[in-house]
């Protein structure tokens, strides 16, 4: 594979998009991108309850039910994104945190590369959320959330995943 042109379309705060003309073993194509500095998602874990949170999705025009996440800054590490992303969310800060492995969000067409941590040993300081987050915080029992997930209420794909990785690491599934 061969890229024979790239071209800017679009530059935002968070997002970039690319179309390149690409050789590859079937010709000539296009590829739309949509390029994303990466981000966190994390599962914070209270006394048996998982922390969740709702917010309303401008792209979908609903409000899902989520676990806290956010976008790496410039320069800024996966862990420090996480301690930063949990406390503004949820206004919890973890005494431990811990990696549960990376994914792509869809790589189909966009880069965005997720990194999943589990939060315990929570202790409540202060929420701060950003002025396009209106968030809305929930302590759900573990049991529940995966009631939920199985009864379709939980749609949102880091949150699925996450929730994946933190009970195969259990050995649930």
């Amino acid at each position: 594979m061969t890229v024979k042109e790239r071209r800017l379309i679009f530059k935002g705060s968070k997002i970039s998009v690319i179309v390149e003309e690409v050789l590859g073993r079937r010709g000539i194509y296009k590829a739309e991108i949509v390029e994303h500095p990466g981000a966190v998602v994390i599962l914070p874990l209270k006394n048996g309850k998982i922390i969740m949170v709702r917010q309303h999705r401008p792209a979908i025009r609903e409000a899902l039910l989520e676990l806290p996440a956010g976008t790496l800054e410039p320069g800024e590490n996966p862990y420090s994104c996480a301690v930063r992303e949990l406390e503004e969310e949820t206004g919890y800060k973890a005494g431990r945190l811990e990696l549960l492995g990376s994914f792509y969000a869809s790589p189909g067409y966009s880069s965005e590369k997720l990194f999943a941590f589990v939060a315990e040993n929570l202790v409540l300081g202060e929420k701060r959320p950003e002025i396009d987050e209106d968030i809305t915080v929930l302590e759900i029992e573990e049991d529940e959330v995966l009631e939920m997930v199985k009864r379709g209420e939980i749609e949102d794909s880091k949150t699925l995943s996450t929730l994946f990785l933190f009970y195969m690491k259990k050995k649930l599934f």
